[in-house]
């Protein structure tokens, strides 16, 4: 009954946010304190390689900005830039709001839940503001460094044209006991975990498939599997 019951309250709490800013209107509540934002790439981004997470639209979604939980949100997340874009209807108009990034505590997006991270505890952790969270709970965290680099191409094209297209750049990385490490390999792993080297070993083997298709899916797996009991025996 517990679980139903907290799911229960969280759709009404969501269904009344909702509600409050259909009435009022989102551009009247705390979201509405940002910079405009304004693309500088439309119409010059090569074969579709856009600098957003997953496709270049804009989702539904929810972020807590500024203590405040907002639901159903349009955003979009530009991978090159660490910003995060919302669209906002003041009257027949849309406007597109770049977030202040430290007003941000979290945001999901099309799934997936982005948390911000206070360097101020984990010094060593990469440039990213925002990390995808992949595995959490009270021994570690699993997160992903999600960024899209820029590379400049000229295509002649009835005469010399710029155009843009944006790499992925991804990092897994694991906060533990105060530390980040980057888990670049198995070697890492096996640096950090050297006790399970050949679990850890067996499963890369044996999940080879899994690593190519669904590299995600496999690092949750992995460390459910064989780092999670690990970690919660040295909690004891």
């Amino acid at each position: 009954m517990l679980p139903f019951i907290f799911f229960a309250q969280l759709k009404e709490e969501s269904a009344y946010y909702n509600w409050f800013d259909t009435v009022i209107g989102q551009e009247h509540t705390g979201l509405y304190n940002g910079r405009q934002y304004i693309d500088s790439y439309i119409n010059k981004i090569y074969e579709n390689k856009h600098p957003f997470f997953h496709l270049d639209k804009v989702y539904k979604g929810s972020v807590t900005y500024s203590g405040q939980t907002y639901y159903d949100v349009g955003m979009k997340y530009n991978l090159n830039s660490d910003h995060l874009l919302i669209t906002l209807k003041p009257g027949a108009m849309v406007s597109v709001l770049q977030l202040v990034h430290h007003n941000i505590q979290e945001f999901t997006i099309d799934g997936s839940r982005f948390i911000r991270i206070d360097k101020d505890i984990y010094k060593d952790i990469p440039q990213s503001k925002f990390f995808e969270v992949l595995l959490e709970n009270p021994s570690f965290s699993l997160i992903k460094s999600h960024r899209k680099k820029k590379k400049e191409r000229i295509e002649n094209v009835g005469g010399n044209k710029l155009y843009y297209e944006f790499v992925s750049v991804n990092k897994y990385i694991l906060l533990s006991k105060g530390k980040s490490e980057v888990i670049s390999s198995k070697y890492d792993l096996f640096n950090i975990y050297p006790i399970v080297k050949k679990e850890i070993k067996q499963f890369y083997v044996k999940n080879k498939r899994l690593r190519k298709s669904q590299p995600d899916r496999f690092m949750q797996r992995l460390f459910e599997k064989i780092i999670q009991p690990i970690e919660s025996k040295n909690q004891l």
